[in-house]
């Protein structure tokens, strides 16, 4: 997927998206309920994976975006468990292909990728942000 400008909405709406599932489970205080601080979070956000079959047709394969955004959030999650600081560099790769993915011919599993990075990095910016301001 090419664009000629650069596209809001893939970097705007997992971003957003993300920062308010983690803001909801702080203000609706869910993780309490199940004992888990960051799994209902990301459980929500795979699970909002879907919203990309709403996309319009010219976005080849919708089931290899989600795939895409799948592997994402594994790639950021699992590291996450062992290393503290990883979210600082799932941030940072998410930021550095705001920069260039719009600008190249990519397919949509790339597309993907960028979704579930995008997605990521609000929910740990979010995260942050709950805790810190919210609590």
């Amino acid at each position: 997927m090419k664009w000629d400008s650069p596209p809001i909405w893939p970097v705007a709406v997992p971003s957003i998206l993300g920062f308010s599932i983690a803001c909801a489970d702080e203000i609706l205080s869910i993780q309490g309920l199940f004992g888990q601080a960051l799994l209902l979070p990301i459980l929500a956000l795979t699970a909002s994976s879907g919203l990309v079959m709403f996309l319009p047709d010219r976005y080849e394969s919708k089931f290899e975006c989600i795939l895409g955004i799948w592997l994402m959030i594994l790639l950021a999650v699992i590291p996450q468990l062992i290393f503290p600081i990883w979210f600082v560099l799932v941030i940072l790769f998410w930021l550095s292909q705001s920069l260039y993915v719009w600008k190249r011919n990519y397919p949509t599993f790339r597309l993907g990728i960028w979704l579930g990075a995008g997605g990521m990095s609000g929910l740990y910016l979010g995260s942050l942000f709950a805790f810190n301001v919210l609590s």
